[in-house]
């Protein structure tokens, strides 16, 4: 779903606010000195550029993570899976690599680690920090990311599906199937796309949906895509003899496999209603 504007606001809270003021805290609670004092040392600048390049870093670093997570193991459905993930790679990986980070710098600027504050001071606030940025991506996922659920309302014997059901909270829409482009099978969740891109999931198979749609104009692609007809732009033919299908927006690449490709241009061919 499109991000509110709150959503947008917290990012940009977030980048503005939180991580400087994470950066600057390993500056200042590392130091006994005063503003003005550190001011006149040449290497509170050098420490400050980089404190602030490895908490921008990590910043970006668990922005993409949490978006690769959310499509790859969502909370609502794989919680220990993402919980386990989500330390290991949100927490311990980041804390490892801005450790042995620091420890380079320490030794660029020829300061022995003995006499450095890291184990003891640098190392517990950049565990504590990193718990907490993790707990601010997940709490805002799941804000502003309600699962929604497509319960799909059975069709009479006479006449064919023309709608799903979208259960969003506590009220329910209809989710016109001309307006779905493709059903999506990814780590055996259903995925729902729309024509104008946003993606629901939805309950069944692709086995199921595939039965439900052969006269709705769907045709299964392969393993992973049940498509709509006027979702494909164009068919092209590859040196292997499979099918690339473009669609009618930009996505992944798409192939029909040569066993069936034929029955594939048959469908495809057969003339439709205007």
């Amino acid at each position: 779903m499109r991000p509110s504007n709150s959503k947008n606001y917290s990012i940009i809270i977030l980048w503005l606010v939180v991580y400087p003021a994470v950066a600057l805290s390993f500056i200042f609670l590392a130091n006994e000195n005063t503003l003005a004092e550190l001011l006149s040392v040449p290497s509170f600048y050098s420490d400050l550029v980089f404190a602030l390049i490895i908490t921008f870093s990590v910043g970006l670093y668990l922005q993409w993570l949490n978006r690769r997570l959310d499509m790859q193991l969502p909370w609502h459905e794989q919680f220990k899976a993402r919980f386990l993930r989500q330390f290991l790679f949100g927490v311990i990986l980041p804390l490892a690599v801005s450790m042995i980070l620091e420890i380079t710098y320490l030794f660029f600027v020829k300061i022995p680690l003995s006499s450095s504050s890291i184990l003891n001071l640098e190392l517990p606030l950049a565990f504590i920090f990193l718990i907490l940025l993790n707990l601010i991506y997940i709490v805002q996922h799941l804000f502003y990311h309600k699962k929604t659920e497509v319960i799909s309302i059975p069709p009479k014997e006479t006449a064919p599906l023309q709608y799903l059901t979208i259960q969003k909270g506590f009220v329910e829409e209809r989710l016109s199937l001309e307006n779905c482009a493709w059903i999506k099978s990814a780590n055996k969740i259903l995925w729902v796309r729309t024509f104008d891109g946003e993606q629901y999931r939805l309950q069944g198979t692709l086995e199921e949906w595939e039965e439900k749609l052969k006269s709705a104009n769907f045709y299964r692609l392969n393993r992973q895509y049940l498509v709509a007809f006027k979702a494909i732009q164009s068919v092209e033919q590859t040196e292997t003899r499979k099918l690339k299908i473009n669609f009618v927006f930009p996505t992944s690449e798409v192939y029909v496999s040569k066993l069936n490709a034929a029955n594939f241009r048959q469908w495809w061919k057969q003339e439709r209603p205007s």
